[in-house]
């Protein structure tokens, strides 16, 4: 019994033995990516980015694909790194308070050597028009895949201020003036040319309403009478 005991922890000790010198084929490998979000020093250095809301979690990453997803948080700088990441193509998208990044394309493959080796290989690129490679191996710190800012998000739209311009342009506003203006021009005449103005126009308006009415017997008298039998 205690012979076939140690023939069991003889083979354990050999396979672990072989699986320390066999290589590991490189599609079951993985990297560590690394990675730095460019934020403007400015904002790095203004009093709101030292705010405790801000210190809780800067930014996150996000980087999947249809087999993996990974979710990191970034340093207060931008950086970030992703563990044990596996070999494929991924999509990464970021976040940072009040910055917009691009859509990034993570293509993490490996070359051969030529001796039987290979070594890992990372190509990131934005996923926008146009596609550019992005600087930065993202292999080491000291190499991080850089990712630049596209757009910045904004919370807060100032009140529109007042144009004296565009409020002239109003219709109404014209209207107004047109009336005002009138109501000048009117009082620039004599009272006496208005006064005589008006009583032009009253003579002629009772003339039209005699004419009218001595006009009517003679169409009722010109209308021919029906024929009753």
């Amino acid at each position: 019994m205690l012979r076939k005991a140690h023939l069991w922890l003889a083979a354990a000790l050999l396979l672990l033995a072989l699986g320390a010198v066999l290589p590991v084929p490189a599609a079951e490998e993985t990297v560590t990516f690394h990675g730095l979000l460019l934020i403007p020093q400015p904002y790095l250095r203004h009093p709101d980015s030292f705010e405790a809301l801000n210190n809780v979690q800067p930014g996150s990453v996000l980087l999947y694909n249809g087999r993996h997803r990974f979710v990191v948080p970034t340093a207060r700088d931008g950086s970030f790194s992703v563990y044990k990441l596996p070999y494929g193509t991924y999509i990464l998208q970021a976040e940072y308070h009040y910055f917009a990044f691009p859509t990034v394309r993570v293509d993490v493959l490996y070359r051969d050597t030529g001796d039987g080796r290979h070594e890992p290989l990372i190509r990131t690129s934005s996923n926008d028009y146009p596609v550019r490679q992005l600087e930065g191996t993202g292999l080491d710190e000291e190499s991080p895949a850089m990712i630049p800012i596209s757009a910045q998000h904004m919370y807060y739209i100032p009140r529109q201020q007042m144009d004296i311009v565009s409020l002239l342009k109003s219709p109404m506003v014209i209207m107004l003036l047109i009336s005002a203006s009138l109501m000048g021009l009117m009082k620039l005449f004599p009272e006496e040319e208005i006064r005589e103005s008006q009583k032009m126009t009253r003579e002629w308006q009772k003339k039209l309403m005699r004419t009218v009415s001595t006009n009517q017997p003679a169409a009722a008298a010109a209308k021919p009478r029906a024929i009753t039998k």
